[in-house]
Formats: C-alpha cells, structure tokens, sequence
C-alpha cells in the first residue's frame, strides 16, 4: 500500500511538471529564477523591453500575469506578434500612479521591425502600462500604444544604414543578444561563440556610426563605408578609437537584414580625462 501511494505522488508531481513546462516556454523553470527579483515597476518596464529586443520572448512573457497572457491568447500568439521586431526601446518612462501592489506607467516607445520587402519600418507609441505584485514582484498586467509615427524606410540603402546603426545602438545599450542576432552565420564564427563576442565588448562604453556611405548596391544586398566612433572604460583609462569601417548588409527573405561581413580600420586613437 506504501508503494502504491508513494507512486500516485510520484505520478502526480510528473504530471504537475509536465503541465507547467509545457505552459512556460522556459521548461517549468520557477518564475523567480527567469527574471531578477526586487525591480522596481520602471525596471520591470524596461526588462521587458530589454527582451523583446534581444529576442528573447519567453522570458518577456514570463513577466506577465496570466491576465494579460490571455490578453494575448498564449504564448505562440504573443510569439508571432513581434517576430519581424528587433528593436524595442522605451523612453521618457513616467510613473503615472503607484501604491504597494499597483502601478501605473506612461511612456514613448520606439521599435524597428523587419518588413516583407528589403526595408525596415520604424514606428514610435504614446503608450501606457499597469503592473500589479505578484507574490512580492512586478508584473506587467496590460498596456496601451497610440501609434504616433511609422516610417518604412526607402529602399536597401536606407534600410542597411539602419541595421548597422542599430548593431552598434544595441552595443551602447548592452544588448548583446539583440547584436549577436544581427549578424550572418558566417560572421558570427569570426567571434566564435556569444560569450567571446561579448567578452570583446565588456569595456565597450558607447559604438557610434556616421557618415555612412553606400559603396556597392544589389538587390538583396549592399555594401556601406561609414566611420566608427568607440568608447572604451577601463580602470586605467578611457580610450576613444576612431575607425573608418566596411561592412556587407544582406537581406534573407523571410528572415530580414544580417550583417555578413566587417572590417575597421583605426585611424584615430586619444585618451580622454577619466569620465
């Protein structure tokens, strides 16, 4: 009889995990080890966005309750939604309203997505958003977006300009994963795994474009010049490097815009005073 009930526990407990896993895309893992604990609503906020952009959504939707989840009708809808995003950004954050347990935010959001042709569409949102505390954390429990501005960019040129500015945003920003996801396959191996490639941006304070210039055009593919402006922090000194670049921007249909390939030359290099 011990056997028999120690077995209907066992099968229980394997039929609990199987149901949860199967609801989070994170495998079951527990909530309070997918996203840090103590933040407050802004940063909660802004983690969200944070993994919007660096695609990973299934710990975007781990930080919402499951009203809201159902807002979206499961995860593979709320997936869908931002599939072509990768960039999403949220500024000028106000806190509208807040008790213990609510709160109650206004901010501008900006996002790029991938648009079906070789372009990219920028649009920017007047936007609002309600969070409640969930066993002692923020949750995002529903939201509002007016659409202020869309922009499709005209054309590969102005499209690719874009994508190699928002690489090095993302850089600025520390969103390596969001970086690492708009590189070709090819050009990734040249850093050899996600950790080196980050490890080559740890003291990396900002990655600056400009003066870009298109070199070589294709229809799925062009080649810019642009001139890269880097800021380094280290305990020894900052360093500020100044590069004259090449970079290839492809566009994958069905996939959107990757970086194939990259080279920076320095020609500049001073030490600033510590900042």
């Amino acid at each position: 009889m011990k056997k028999i009930i120690t077995l209907v526990l066992w099968t229980m407990c394997l039929l609990a995990f199987t149901v949860t896993a199967f609801a989070n895309p994170y495998g079951g893992v527990p909530r309070s080890l997918t996203f840090p604990p103590d933040m407050t609503p802004v940063e909660t906020l802004q983690y969200f966005h944070h993994k919007i952009t660096d695609r990973d959504l299934g710990m975007a939707y781990d930080i919402l309750t499951e009203d809201y989840k159902n807002f979206f009708k499961g995860y593979g809808a709320f997936e869908k939604g931002y599939a072509t995003t990768f960039t999403s950004r949220p500024e000028n954050i106000r806190v509208l309203e807040q008790t213990e347990n609510f709160a109650r935010l206004a901010y501008t959001l900006k996002a790029q997505d991938f648009g079906d042709e070789a372009q990219i569409i920028e649009q920017e949102f007047e936007c609002g958003m309600a969070l409640v505390k969930v066993h002692g954390s923020w949750m995002l429990d529903g939201g509002t977006g007016k659409l202020l501005r869309r922009t499709v960019l005209p054309g590969m040129h102005a499209s690719a300009e874009a994508v190699l500015k928002g690489y090095h945003e993302c850089i600025t920003h520390k969103e390596m994963r969001a970086a690492w996801n708009l590189l070709g396959d090819a050009y990734k191996k040249s850093f050899g795994d996600f950790p080196q490639f980050c490890e080559g941006f740890k003291t990396t304070a900002s990655s600056t474009v400009s003066e870009v210039t298109p070199v070589a055009d294709g229809p799925f593919a062009t080649a810019l010049e642009y001139k890269l402006t880097a800021k380094d922090v280290t305990p020894e000194a900052n360093v500020v490097q100044v590069f004259k670049g090449m970079a290839e921007i492809e566009f994958i249909p069905g996939k959107g815009f990757a970086i194939k390939s990259a080279s920076n030359k320095l020609i500049d290099r001073y030490f600033p005073p510590k900042w």
